[in-house]
């Protein structure tokens, strides 16, 4: 078989045999042969220019057919060989005004949609009178929704202006167009390539990914969940009295292993000594600790010198030069205990009854708050009361956290009403020798009542940036709160977002994941998109 070049076009030789053959098969395909099988042997006599030397012969020295591959001149008469390559790309190319869809359905006309009937699709109403609209206008409306629930998607959107100056007129230059295009798409992704930027308010992009207990339901209300500081590593603990480890990926997540204490259901397990050890407790005279290292479950019975009931509530400390435990014992009284010598090194009190506390980032300080509705700050260093803030609107506080920023605490209350305060205004009121130590009022930066039931769950992202406040009083009650701005997304969750009663919250160290256990034993695990990193 013979390639020859003719008019910048290749071209195969086929000899008499292929020719019958294409023609048998275009009359089974097509019914009848097309005018391009009745020209193949006009072009050897239209061609008569050509010496016989010149002209490529066969064995036995038959002319042979040329087969033109060239796209869109299969099938086409003799009459349309001579258009030029300047028309076949005008023919092809898309109209400029605007981008063409590549299929249309032609029963998308016709179709008749009544998004009145169905509650899922009583959104896309632009007005109350709206039910039956057109295949085209439910196309429009859906996609109307869909860039609306998903901003990110904007960046798709050429802008016309700017791609016509880009082409300009008669460039033929398609491939330095889409490297130019390329360069734009890439400059503008935003957390995708570079780092993380500020969160805008309003919306947030979410997507549900698989449980991060898939593997292993908890068979009770999933009482605590956690990531651990330098991984993917997530622990969560209940009631059915286990603790389990999972490696979160987001795809898998694989169990990584598994802690049975037949003696004690699980209210709470946290991280401590930088990852290193986990303490977990329950409503019982001791509380275990258990080293990932080593794999080992230490049981530690009780406090020297205190005669506490229960150790089912504690916070632990952040740093890992002073790994500390603070009980939450009676009487307002919290014990404080050192993960180095199992031994306690002080005991902190209140007047009132205490129910939540938090450390501080640096894990320099304690903040507690009670039944009296009033916010403690403690210096762990001289074991000194440094503050005492009225929790405006606050009569019973239950629920603390502080920011990574150390900036900014939170208190949550048993009326729904969740404060954020800023910790540098109302730490100047501890200033100085002689400060007073009664309490005083502090007017906080926002107060969200979007929760009617207590909030049992507070947490800030890892940049405090987004604030989550749950409750378990109420099913599906769990809110986001833009700090910036003050303000909660009003996205997600909706009212289909299948949360059940969430009893604990938590980020994952870079934010890109926000993990809530609910009372069905399950860990709903969800991406924050605006992060780049887990």
């Amino acid at each position: 078989m013979t390639v020859s070049e003719s008019g910048g076009k290749r071209q195969r030789m086929l000899t008499a045999t292929d020719i019958d053959r294409a023609a048998d098969l275009e009359q089974f395909l097509f019914g009848s042969a097309s005018a391009a099988t009745d020209d193949f042997g006009k072009e050897l006599n239209q061609a008569g220019d050509q010496s016989e030397a010149e002209m490529p012969w066969g064995a036995d020295k038959q002319p042979l057919a040329w087969e033109d591959r060239t796209p869109a001149a299969f099938g086409a008469g003799t009459e349309d060989s001579d258009a030029s390559d300047a028309e076949l790309i005008q023919q092809a190319a898309p109209s400029t005004s605007g981008r063409r869809p590549v299929w249309d359905d032609a029963d998308d006309l016709s179709a008749q949609v009544n998004i009145a009937a169905q509650p899922r699709l009583r959104k896309l109403r632009k007005t109350e009178q709206d039910g039956i609209v057109s295949g085209k206008e439910y196309e429009a409306r859906l996609r109307q929704q869909h860039a609306k629930l998903n901003p990110r998607t904007s960046w798709a959107h050429m802008d016309k202006k700017k791609a016509k100056k880009r082409r300009g007129f008669g460039d033929d230059s398609h491939e330095d167009s889409a490297d130019e295009a390329e360069v734009d798409i890439l400059s503008g992704a935003g957390a995708l390539l570079g780092k993380n930027k500020q969160l805008a308010p309003g919306l947030i992009e979410t997507t549900r990914l698989r449980d991060a207990n898939q593997q292993e339901p908890s068979k009770s209300v999933v009482q605590s969940v956690e990531f651990h500081p330098a991984g993917q590593l997530l622990l969560t603990a209940g009631l059915d009295k286990r603790l389990r480890l999972f490696q979160v990926d987001g795809i898998e997540n694989p169990k990584v292993q598994s802690v049975y204490f037949p003696d004690t259901p699980l209210h709470k397990a946290a991280f401590a000594n930088d990852g290193a050890q986990i303490v977990a407790s329950g409503r019982r005279k001791c509380f275990y600790i258990y080293d990932l290292a080593a794999s080992r479950v230490e049981r530690v019975q009780g406090i020297m010198g205190r005669q506490e009931k229960s150790f089912e509530s504690f916070v632990t400390c952040p740093s890992s030069t002073n790994p500390l435990i603070a009980f939450l014992g009676n009487e307002g009284c919290i014990p404080l205990l050192s993960l180095k010598s199992r031994q306690s090194v002080g005991t902190l009190k209140m007047n009132g009854t205490v129910r939540t506390a938090a450390f501080s980032a640096s894990g320099q300080e304690l903040l507690t708050a009670g039944g009296d509705g009033v916010v403690h700050t403690w210096d762990l260093r001289t074991r000194r009361c440094l503050d005492r803030q009225i929790d405006e609107g606050c009569l019973n506080s239950t629920a603390l956290t502080c920011s990574n920023s150390g900036s900014l605490f939170a208190t949550g209350s048993s009326s729904g009403v969740v404060n954020v305060y800023d910790r540098q205004q109302s730490s100047k009121a501890g200033v100085g020798v002689n400060r007073p130590v009664a309490a005083c009022p502090a007017s906080p930066l926002h107060t969200f009542m979007n929760l009617t039931t207590t909030i049992d769950s507070l947490a800030f992202s890892p940049d405090s940036q987004v604030l989550a406040m749950g409750s378990r009083m109420k099913k599906d009650s769990l809110r986001l709160v833009h700090v910036p701005s003050y303000t909660v997304f009003k996205n997600w969750p909706t009212s289909r977002t299948p949360l059940g009663y969430i009893h604990s919250l938590c980020f994952s160290p870079k934010g890109g994941f926000l993990a809530a256990g609910n009372a069905k034993g399950k860990v709903l695990l969800y991406r924050l998109h605006h992060y780049a990193e887990i």
